[in-house]
């Protein structure tokens, strides 16, 4: 098999283009970041690229009429790999799904992934812990392990037939109930995590009160529009699959990779909605957190807060820090404050409109407001974002 990848790359004439099948599952978010990160690279390099979509035979049988030198790939089937490997081309890997087909593989940093996701779940509150994870999948019972070696072995793990959709969730909706409440749940990816919170409206498991849910490589379209928000923990995915394409070109050069098995470390955890729990409040205090996450885009204050709940100023002032350990200001400071994150990763909206959807009249206040909270300015906040992501 060595001799025939040596002939693949001899017949390339000097200055002739790398053809290098990118077999790159894009229906996520994670996915398409990979892909982005390797057509970047891919770029610079004049390589020539086949996208392969699926794992079917046909698309199988088709690598006979390709030449082929390497290729690169996410979640895809041992089936598909094993074909490509065959062929005697070089493969990168970009996660661990299928470390012994792989020539060399560059992935996140589970054992840092679940401490990250661990520490946020115990941050908020939960003291017990879960894992929802993928039946059959090697990734997916690695975090798992990490989980129950991080949390202590009271944690409770799930291994689901399927990824997304409704279908087949009895047994998720009876591992939910079965579970220990409050319980912070770390999913597989964000396709299992909003599996998971489908179960818990199935089976009137509220939300994060009783179950927190965080799931795994902030796919934003997918993790905005569940209901509640999704909790993720982000991954430099594109940072992944460049340093994939970096790999293959060193193996094709006839240099060895400088770690054949590449750990990267995830990025953040970006807190939304299905793990902002809050401890046992008195109703007047609830009913305020439920005003504020209403008019969190307006300009209101703790007068009209307190006027919506009907107890004086002070009073509620009272109530809710020592039911909730911080005024109702900073409270409004702190939702305010992830809505200006949210919309400074996913919009190009002016700083000036940004500050208007956050309740701020003044430009001059959310600056002071963001500065203060992050240390950074609103403009800093989206390049340093905008460069980890292309990084």
């Amino acid at each position: 098999m060595a001799g025939s990848r040596r002939m693949s790359r001899a017949r390339r004439k000097p200055g002739e283009p790398l053809h290098v099948a990118v077999c790159i599952d894009t229906r996520d978010g994670p996915g398409r970041e990979r892909l982005l990160g390797c057509y970047q690279y891919a770029l610079e390099r004049n390589w020539r690229l086949y996208l392969m979509r699926q794992d079917n035979e046909d698309e199988i049988a088709r690598l006979a009429d390709i030449d082929l030198d390497g290729a690169i790939f996410y979640d895809r089937s041992r089936q598909l790999q094993e074909a490509v490997k065959n062929k005697g081309v070089v493969c990168v890997e970009t996660s661990a799904r299928h470390l012994p087909l792989a020539d060399a593989a560059v992935f996140v940093d589970d054992a840092a992934l679940v401490r990250m996701a661990v520490g946020h779940l115990r941050a908020v509150g939960f003291e017990h812990l879960g894992y929802c994870g993928l039946a059959g999948s090697h990734p997916s019972s690695d975090r798992a392990a990490n989980l129950i070696k991080q949390a202590g072995p009271g944690s409770l793990t799930f291994e689901d037939r399927r990824r997304d959709g409704q279908m087949d969730i009895e047994d998720l909706i009876q591992w939910l109930r079965a579970l220990p409440k409050p319980i912070g749940v770390l999913a597989y990816d964000d396709k299992m995590a909003e599996r998971v919170l489908a179960a818990c409206r199935w089976a009137e498991i509220r939300v994060p009160d009783e179950v927190g849910v965080i799931g795994i490589g902030d796919d934003e379209l997918i993790c905005e529009v569940t209901l509640p928000r999704l909790s993720s923990v982000a991954l430099p995915a594109r940072k992944i699959g460049r340093a994939a394409a970096e790999t293959l070109e060193r193996l094709l050069s006839g240099k060895p990779a400088e770690q054949r098995w590449r750990r990267v470390a995830p990025l953040e955890v970006v807190s939304r909605a299905s793990t902002d729990r809050l401890p046992p409040a008195r109703p007047a205090v609830l009913k305020a957190v439920d005003f504020m996450r209403a008019e969190c885009h307006r300009p209101a204050g703790t007068d009209q807060v307190a006027a919506a709940v009907g107890l004086p100023r002070r009073t509620l002032d009272r109530v809710f820090h020592a039911d909730l350990g911080r005024t109702v200001h900073d409270f409004f400071v702190e939702l305010r404050l992830q809505n200006a994150k949210r919309l400074l990763r996913q919009t190009e909206l002016s700083l000036d409109a940004i500050s208007q959807s956050c309740g701020y009249s003044s430009l001059s206040a959310f600056m002071r407001m963001f500065a203060a909270c992050t240390g950074k300015s609103p403009r800093e906040y989206r390049e340093d974002y905008k460069r980890e992501r292309r990084a």
